[in-house]
């Protein structure tokens, strides 16, 4: 791992009521790499990201982002200091045109010259998008609403982006695209916290990742490792 960390969690304990959902959680996420959490439905994935965001509050721990703690901070100022989410299920605003979409994510930018120049970036990334930027986001498939969501989450010029769950509902060339594009974020120099079930094309682009079962981190290590290790074998390739 880079010295350098983008965002540091330490011991996170989240509850809702008396059930602990997660018990001392400590990751790491380097600049720049695609950083993965794996787990089962119910692993506690959501709740991290929750926590994350300022959306659920944690009861222990800490999460520093480029040096700046930002549990309990609201989650708008979260999001001020340059982390984005891509949402699981993508929530795309379906009455609004493509490009009144992407503008959304921007909506703390006042400066029209670099508004325009994102906008630029993600139509090249997607010409689809270009070619549809009036058409209400609600009448496009599934897979150019995906488009539309990651657009979204990168009109911030987030310096972390969380993804989670970007397979879910997708053709296998729609989640192959997505990846792409994901990888392609990454060189372009954003860190990616990626939140995924899909394990085999996960490993195949993150650098280094983290296993959550039953709300504890139960194995971690580079990509290679966690491809290679009995632990994550025997939960996810049988």
């Amino acid at each position: 791992m880079s010295m350098t960390r983008s965002l540091v969690i330490d011991n996170l304990h989240v509850a809702y009521g008396k059930a602990d959902v997660l018990c001392g959680v400590s990751l790491e996420i380097a600049p720049s790499r695609i950083t993965c959490l794996l787990g089962a439905n119910g692993a506690g994935k959501s709740t991290l990201i929750r926590a994350l965001l300022g959306l659920t509050p944690a009861h222990e721990g800490s999460i520093v982002f480029e040096g700046q703690d930002i549990l309990g901070l609201p989650p708008h100022k979260i999001v001020g200091l340059g982390i984005s989410c891509i949402p699981e299920g993508r929530r795309i605003f379906p009455r609004m045109s493509v490009e009144e979409n992407l503008l959304m994510g921007a909506y703390k930018e006042k400066d029209h010259k670099k508004i325009q120049e994102r906008l630029a970036r993600i139509y090249d990334m997607y010409p689809r998008l270009l070619d549809r930027r009036e058409q209400l986001a609600g009448t496009m498939s599934g897979g150019e609403q995906a488009m539309v969501s990651i657009g979204r989450g990168l009109m911030n010029n987030p310096s972390l982006l969380v993804i989670d769950e970007p397979s879910l509902g997708l053709s296998p060339a729609l989640v192959n695209d997505n990846f792409r594009v994901i990888r392609r974020i990454c060189e372009q120099g954003t860190a990616v916290f990626l939140v995924e079930q899909n394990v085999r094309q996960t490993l195949a682009i993150a650098h280094f990742g983290y296993v959550l079962a039953q709300g504890r981190v139960v194995a971690s290590g580079s990509a290679e490792d966690l491809r290679n290790s009995a632990e994550v074998q025997k939960a996810y390739f049988g």
